[in-house]
């Protein structure tokens, strides 16, 4: 049975999105919402099951069995290194903003077309997404003006249309699928899968190198690590050694001072005062020496479990989200990669930006009624400048990969 769940939670989330999109009684806009929550609950249900193990346990009653482990719900996210894949996240977002708007209108559109309510004219359906916009009030110029805007909006700029009086020429077809995705956002989507595509590439061929430099510049940071640790336990024992004298003075000056001997308090203060430094300061050399002994411990292992320059996690429970943002390689995975850094800005200000240019538009008024009475409908665009800059960004990220930083 446990091989058919993926199945089941495919065709349980195309029934809901199908439900969700011919519900009359919420709006678009919480529709598109539910919709992306869906997709998000899928791909969350997905990487549990990709991530998921079986492990053998033990009954009260003494029997063994094979149960199934779910894994992480951030699966989808995780590539085969067992790190979190910056590319991946950002081709999933594209997706699920997009298509999520596109499948919230799509069962929407279609309903006019079973129900026969179709204008037949640019002239009529002025006039009807007029009286729909007015209400209760009668209809003007400036509603009729406001009307236009609002299809042309939905439409897209090029759409063309002719309001004059008993005009009946510019008849255009209802097409209820005729969702045109702007070619803005089909660039985005396509920068994002080449990123990825290219990505892999990229890390395909570090992989390939076993004797890279890389593999020599870990190697050097692990030694001079080994050193700087092996250099600050010799300044703990020095300094142990030094603490225990001062202890010792410190002592027999008291005893000295109890039998009545001469002793200069002074030369007894500040004997307890450099014993006080001392203590501060082997503290911090005890804390550099363990940092050292750890940085020298993880590089070590992970010269070890590398596939040839590339770092890579033991295990999927060690994969985290600053593995986005951190190096590819064994010589830089502790260091921050700047052209990641701004790739992951920028894709965030992007999907965020057309996130809510979607939501402007489904979320007007009366949105449902208009959606329906319009010919064809063209999600919202954004500037060619943001596409460039996206297209930049990923370049500089795919041209620092191969480097060790």
């Amino acid at each position: 049975m446990r091989r058919y769940y993926s199945a089941l939670y495919i065709i349980g989330s195309i029934v809901l999105i199908l439900v969700i999109g011919m519900s009359g009684r919420l709006t678009l806009s919480w529709r598109w919402l539910l919709v992306m929550a869906t997709f998000v609950g899928l791909l969350a249900l997905i990487g549990r099951d990709i991530t998921g193990r079986e492990d053998v346990v033990r009954l009260r009653s003494g029997r063994v069995e094979t149960q199934f482990v779910p894994g992480r719900i951030d699966g989808v996210l995780i590539d085969a290194r067992n790190k979190f894949s910056l590319s991946r996240l950002q081709l999933l977002l594209w997706t699920v903003v997009v298509l999520s708007a596109w499948i919230t209108l799509a069962p929407h559109r279609v309903t006019p077309i079973l129900l026969g309510n179709v204008a037949s004219s640019d002239t009529q359906l002025i006039e009807t997404i007029a009286e729909v916009l007015a209400g209760n009030d009668s209809v003007d110029k400036a509603l009729l003006r406001r009307a236009t805007a609002v299809v042309e909006q939905v439409m897209g700029s090029e759409a063309t249309l002719t309001v004059e009086e008993n005009d009946q020429t510019a008849t255009r077809l209802y097409q209820a699928l005729e969702i045109t995705i702007p070619q803005e956002v089909l660039l985005a989507l396509g920068i994002s899968l080449a990123s990825l595509a290219g990505a892999g590439a990229i890390r395909t061929n570090q992989a390939a190198r076993e004797d890279g430099r890389a593999q020599d510049v870990a190697a050097a940071r692990t030694e001079a690590a080994r050193e700087h640790a092996n250099e600050t336990q010799a300044a703990v024992t020095s300094m142990e050694r030094d603490r225990s004298t001062l202890e010792a003075m410190s002592a027999d000056g008291l005893e000295s001072m109890s039998e009545g001997a001469a002793i200069d308090q002074a030369a007894m203060g500040e004997i307890n005062a450099r014993l006080a430094r001392m203590e501060a300061e082997l503290r911090t050399t005890r804390n550099d020496a363990d940092r050292a002994a750890r940085r020298a411990a993880e590089l070590e292992a992970a010269q070890q479990t590398a596939i040839g320059e590339l770092h890579t996690h033991p295990t999927l429970a060690e994969a985290r989200w600053s593995d986005m943002v951190r190096g590819d390689t064994i010589a830089n995975f502790q260091f921050a990669d700047l052209g990641k850094i701004q790739m992951f800005f920028i894709t965030i200000a992007l999907v965020l930006a057309y996130a809510m240019l979607v939501w402007s538009i489904l979320s007007m008024p009366q949105a449902a009624q208009v959606f329906h009475l319009v010919p064809s409908v063209r999600l919202p665009e954004f500037s060619q400048s943001f596409v460039t800059l996206l297209g930049i960004s990923h370049a500089g990220y795919l041209a620092t990969k191969p480097t060790i930083q």
